[in-house]
């Protein structure tokens, strides 16, 4: 039997991208094993319920919300144990594929795989968010950690990007052999409830900056009508429970697995996928809150400037605002008051989902690659 080692510096069970991987490679018969980073003390008891006793976790137990060059000595030492866990998990004869995802956890196979020659290994790097755009990173460092990256790039086998608009965000790199795997959504392991209205807006994702969140949750005050549910942890945590603790409307669920997001999402009558313009790696977004809406028939509520807003308007999918608080309730308060336009939209989205989005064909890409190696 192959074995994948898949590495990806997050918990698992919320990263949706991560989760359909290896359910998918587990499903098709591969023997999983995942590295993880337990980045709340949850990560190991939420993925043994939602995956079962099958793949073989391991996790990193250091509790830390946002992982950059403040945390550096944390990295460094996440770079070491992944590598020393790497050698442990193929000192067997067999046949191995490291898929790395994204350059935190590419940095490490990549030094694993410089001082272990084989032929029964390989490598395939999975790019979620291309570093330097997606981090801010001193100007001194910019370079030398892009080089680094494109190094990683071209000594995988397969090189694996979410949209056709990231081809130019590599452009320097050189990639054997390179795969476009959209962030579609997959329902056909997941119940969906039968309410589908009980919020008139849901939120679930890194309750980070550059995403409007704090604007929004500032606004709200003057917008206590509006029934909205968040889920997700990251700096605005505090801020999002206090919140809860205020508004009648307004309700908190925490850090939720991604079968709960997909639940909670398809309880709501708008979704949002809302990223400052101005930070670079934005302007390919391929965020998973546009193709959940896809998947759920949900109109949503996307920024100008940021990859997806000219698919929402040529499919009609939703409306398109400003990186701005006003623009956003107003948006909300189109749709909400207009529940034709959202029944609309919605079957639009979930068309689109069933001819070109969903996980089903993207699945076939990755297996297909796969078994090539």
């Amino acid at each position: 039997m192959k074995t994948v080692i898949l590495i990806r510096v997050t918990s698992i069970y919320n990263d949706s991208r991560a989760m359909k991987e290896i359910l998918s490679l587990a499903n098709h018969g591969y023997h999983v094993i995942v590295l993880g980073w337990d980045r709340n003390g949850q990560a190991l008891s939420q993925c043994q319920r939602i995956f079962g006793k099958d793949i073989e976790f391991y996790f990193y137990p250091v509790i830390l919300n946002n992982i950059g060059f403040k945390h550096m000595d944390k990295l460094l030492k996440w770079f070491m144990w992944v590598k020393d866990h790497l050698i442990q998990l193929t000192h067997n004869s067999g046949k191995y594929i490291i898929h790395a995802c994204d350059l935190d956890a590419g940095i490490p196979a990549y030094w694993f795989l410089k001082g272990h020659k084989s032929n029964s290994i390989k490598f395939v790097y999975d790019i979620y968010d291309y570093y330097v755009d997606s981090h801010h990173i001193p100007g001194l460092l910019k370079n030398r950690i892009e080089n680094f990256e494109i190094s990683v790039i071209n000594s995988s086998d397969i090189t694996i990007i979410c949209n056709e608009a990231r081809r130019r965000q590599i452009w320097k790199s050189h990639p054997h052999r390179l795969l476009v795997i959209h962030n579609a959504s997959d329902l056909r392991s997941v119940v969906l409830p039968d309410e589908s209205d009980q919020y008139d807006y849901a939120y679930c994702g890194s309750l980070a900056p550059v995403r409007l969140l704090e604007e929004i949750f500032k606004g709200y005050d003057q917008n206590q009508d509006i029934r909205m549910v968040i889920a997700g942890y990251g700096m605005y945590d505090h801020l999002v429970e206090t919140m809860a603790d205020k508004y009648a409307n307004f309700e908190y669920k925490g850090s939720l697995s991604y079968p709960d997001v997909l639940k909670t999402e398809s309880s709501a009558k708008v979704l949002s996928a809302i990223y400052d313009p101005s930070v670079a790696n934005h302007k390919f977004a391929a965020p998973n809150k546009f193709y959940e809406s896809l998947a759920l028939g949900k109109p949503i509520i996307a920024c100008r400037g940021t990859g997806i807003d000219e698919i929402v308007e040529k499919y009609r999918l939703g409306l398109v605002i400003p990186y701005d608080a006003e623009a956003f309730y107003s948006s909300i308060r189109k749709l909400l008051g207009n529940p034709q336009l959202r029944n609309e939209m919605g079957r639009k989205a979930k068309a689109l989902f069933n001819e070109k989005y969903n996980w089903g064909k993207m699945e076939r890409i990755l297996f297909d690659a796969y078994e090539d190696l």
